[in-house]
C-alpha cells in the first residue's frame, strides 16, 4: 500500500512539474499568412491539432467559387508542409476541420451546396476521393454544424432543411470513411424556420443538438440529446429571440451561451446549463454585457488540461457592422467564478480581426486563425496566433512561521501581457499590493493567502497558498 501511494504521489508531482514546464515554455507567436494586395490570398480558416501537428484549412478569397487548400504547421506555427489544394471549387470555402485520432478531415460545401469532406493524412497528402454526404437535397439557406464523436468513431452533422416538404432539423451520423450510419429528423418545421444548429458530443456517444426558432409566436432555443440507442431527451434553453449561440460540454455539464436583444437596444450574452439528461440545472440567466452596442458569442470549448471553459466572442461597441470591435477570449472555471478576459490576439493591433472558427489548445497555448477579408481585388489580412494563457504563482519564504515575524510573499507570472498588478489577501482581513510584499501574522493558525494578478490586457489570474503560524517548539538555529 505504501508503495502504491508513493507511486501516486510521484505521478502527481510529475504532472505538476510538467504543467509548470509547459507554462514556462509558452511563448506567444503571430504568423502572418496573408496581407492586403498580396496574392494568392489563401486565408486560414478552420484549424485542428493532432497534438504535435497543426492542420490548417485555407480558402482562396480571390475567387467567387473559392478553392480550398490544406497545410500543416508545428506548435510554434512554423510551416511544415506547403499549401495543397483539397478541392478546386466550393460555394463558400472551408467550413470545418477535424483531427479524428488518425487523420484530418476538411469539410466544405460544393458549388451546389452539398456538404462534402476530404480526408488528409498528417503529411498533408489526400486520402481517397472527395466524400459527399448525400441524404437529401441542399439549398443555399441550409445551415449546419459538425462535431467528432470519439465514442462513435464518427462525425455528427446537425443541419436545417429550409426548402421542400422535409423542412426541419436533422441529425446525421457519418463514419470517418463517409458511410451514413444514421439519419433522423429531430424537429419538424411548419411555420417558423429553425436556425443556427449547434452540435456537441458526450463521452458516452450521446449527441446534442441546439437550435433556435425566432418569431413573434413562441420563440425558443431548444436542446435535444440523442443517445446511441436512439432515445431523445429534450429541454428548453430559452424562450426569447436569439441572435447567435454556442454550446460545449465538460462531460457532465452542458453549457449554452447565446446573445439576445436587451430592452434598451443592442445585445447581451445569456447562458443556461443542463445535465447529461437534458434536465436544466440553471435557467436562462444574464452572462456578460459588452462595452457598448453588441456582443456576439463565437465558440465555446471545455479545456480539460486547465479545467476551464474558453469562450471566444466579439465585443462590438458600435454594432457588428462597424470595424471598431474586439475579438476576445474569456476563460473561467465555472459560470460565476472570476473570469480572465483578454484580447484573443497577442498583438492588440490585430484585435479587430475576427476568429469565426473554433480555437485549439495544445502544449499550454490557445491557437486561433484570425482574419479580415477586404475584397477579391484587395485580398485579405490574416494570421495564425498563439496565445499563452496568463498564470500567476505565489510563494512564501516561510510557509511555517511564528507570530510577529515577517513573511515575505513573491509573485511570479507566465504568459499574459507585461505590466502586471498584484493584489494580496492574507487571510486575516489584511491586504497589500505589489510583486513582493511582507506581512506579519499576530495569531497562530493556518491562513489562506489569495493572490490576484491582472496583466496589461485585462487578463486575470488567481492563485492561493497557505501559511501556518505556530507557537512553541524549538526553533532551529542557523549555522554560520
Amino acid at each position: 500500500m505504501r508503495e502504491s501511494q508513493g507511486l501516486r504521489y510521484t505521478a502527481a508531482a510529475v504532472l505538476l512539474f510538467t504543467a509548470a514546464v509547459v507554462r514556462a515554455q509558452c511563448v506567444p507567436v503571430i504568423r502572418t499568412i496573408t496581407q492586403p494586395g498580396g496574392f494568392p490570398s489563401l486565408v486560414p480558416g478552420p484549424i485542428a491539432s493532432s497534438g504535435s501537428i497543426l492542420g490548417v484549412a485555407k480558402t482562396d478569397t480571390s475567387s467567387g467559387a473559392p478553392a480550398v487548400y490544406f497545410a500543416t504547421y508545428d506548435n510554434n506555427l512554423n510551416p511544415l508542409t506547403a499549401d495543397r489544394q483539397v478541392v478546386a471549387a466550393t460555394s463558400n470555402g472551408a467550413a470545418a476541420l477535424f483531427w479524428n485520432g488518425s487523420e484530418f478531415a476538411v469539410f466544405f460545401q460544393s458549388p451546389s451546396f452539398a456538404l462534402q469532406f476530404q480526408r488528409v493524412d498528417m503529411s498533408g497528402n489526400l486520402i481517397g476521393p472527395l466524400i459527399s454526404i448525400v441524404n437529401r437535397a441542399w439549398s443555399p439557406n441550409d445551415e449546419f454544424d459538425i462535431a467528432w464523436s470519439p465514442a462513435r468513431n464518427a462525425y455528427a452533422v446537425a443541419r436545417t432543411v429550409t426548402e421542400g416538404t422535409e423542412r426541419g432539423v436533422y441529425l446525421t451520423v457519418v463514419s470517418a470513411t463517409g458511410i451514413i450510419l444514421s439519419d433522423r429528423q429531430v424537429e419538424l418545421a411548419f411555420f417558423a424556420q429553425p436556425r443556427r444548429p449547434r452540435v456537441l458530443t458526450l463521452p458516452d456517444g450521446t449527441i446534442g443538438v441546439v437550435w433556435t426558432l425566432n418569431g413573434d409566436i413562441l420563440p425558443r432555443v431548444t436542446l435535444w440529446l440523442v443517445t446511441p440507442s436512439g432515445t431523445i431527451k429534450s429541454g428548453t434553453v430559452s424562450e426569447r429571440n436569439v441572435n447567435a449561440s454556442t454550446v460545449a460540454t465538460d462531460g457532465s455539464t452542458i453549457l449554452v451561451i447565446f446573445s439576445s436583444a436587451t430592452s434598451t437596444g443592442g445585445t447581451e450574452l445569456h447562458y443556461a446549463q443542463f445535465d447529461t439528461n437534458a434536465i436544466q440545472t440553471k435557467a436562462d440567466t444574464s452572462f456578460l454585457i459588452g462595452s457598448g452596442s453588441d456582443i456576439v458569442p463565437s465558440h465555446l470549448a471545455w479545456n480539460p488540461v486547465l479545467s476551464e471553459w474558453a469562450l471566444t466572442y466579439i465585443d462590438a461597441p458600435f454594432g457588428t457592422a462597424s470595424f471598431a470591435r474586439d475579438m476576445r477570449i474569456r476563460r473561467f472555471a465555472s459560470v460565476g467564478a472570476t473570469a480572465s478576459d483578454t484580447l484573443l490576439s497577442p498583438d492588440p493591433l490585430h484585435s479587430r480581426l475576427t476568429a469565426p472558427y473554433p480555437i485549439v489548445f495544445v502544449n499550454g497555448a490557445y491557437i486561433a486563425s484570425i482574419q479580415r477579408v477586404i475584397s477579391r481585388a484587395e485580398g485579405s489580412e490574416s494570421y495564425l496566433v498563439k496565445l499563452c494563457p496568463f498564470f500567476v504563482t505565489a510563494t512564501a519564504d516561510h510557509p511555517v512561521w511564528r507570530p510577529f515575524l515577517p513573511v515575505t510573499f513573491t509573485a511570479s507570472t507566465s504568459g499574459g501581457s507585461p505590466g502586471y498588478v498584484f493584489d494580496w489577501q492574507f487571510g486575516d482581513n489584511d491586504i497589500a499590493r505589489g510583486p513582493v510584499v511582507q506581512h506579519i501574522y499576530q495569531n497562530p493558525g493556518t491562513y489562506t493567502v489569495t493572490l490576484t494578478a491582472v496583466d496589461a490586457a485585462g487578463a486575470i489570474a488567481i492563485t492561493k497558498t497557505t501559511v501556518q503560524i505556530v507557537v512553541g517548539g524549538r526553533q532551529r538555529a542557523v549555522r554560520r
